[in-house]
């Protein structure tokens, strides 16, 4: 099951990189991916939410996995206050932060034990969902603003034709 979300957070992530390479680099803080995001704006929030991912398996590793107290609630507040933070990072440097990130998020899946998967957290999630959601789900989520924005979909069909 571990390895089934590594290669899943690794596939997810993959596309992600690639649907980043469709991108114009001048176009990289031009809001409009997802409604006033940039592309800069979405990879320091992939980045924030993987961080957090990990966070949580360190709480959970640590046997103190009841002070995870992530709501679904929190997300809109959460998601404002990375993205006011993520506007004075430089495209680069929000590249590199999310390179760590995601490396950091894989070391900790990769070395999780699969016993603590079903480990209910303080929020009522299991480890495997928040590693799911925060990971895989949420880089496909945002792979696919990435290509609706860039018209990667558009490219792909037309060299199908």
């Amino acid at each position: 099951m571990a390895e089934d979300l590594l290669a899943a957070l690794d596939a997810a992530r993959g596309e992600f990189l690639d649907a980043l390479g469709a991108v114009d680099a001048d176009l990289v803080t031009v809001p409009g991916v997802m409604d006033d995001w940039s592309v800069r704006d979405l990879v320091v929030h992939v980045t924030a939410w993987s961080e957090h991912a990990t966070a949580a398996l360190d709480l959970a590793t640590a046997g103190r996995g009841e002070e995870f107290g992530y709501s679904r609630g929190d997300t809109d507040r959460m998601n404002e206050r990375i993205l006011a933070e993520g506007r004075s990072i430089a495209p680069s440097a929000a590249l590199a932060r999310e390179e760590a990130a995601f490396t950091a998020f894989r070391q900790r899946v990769a070395e999780l034990d699969p016993a603590m998967l079903t480990l209910r957290l303080g929020n009522g999630d299991t480890v495997e969902e928040v590693i799911r959601y925060d990971g895989p789900d949420h880089y496909a989520e945002h792979t696919a603003h990435l290509r609706a924005w860039f018209g990667a979909d558009d490219a792909d069909e037309s060299e199908a034709d």
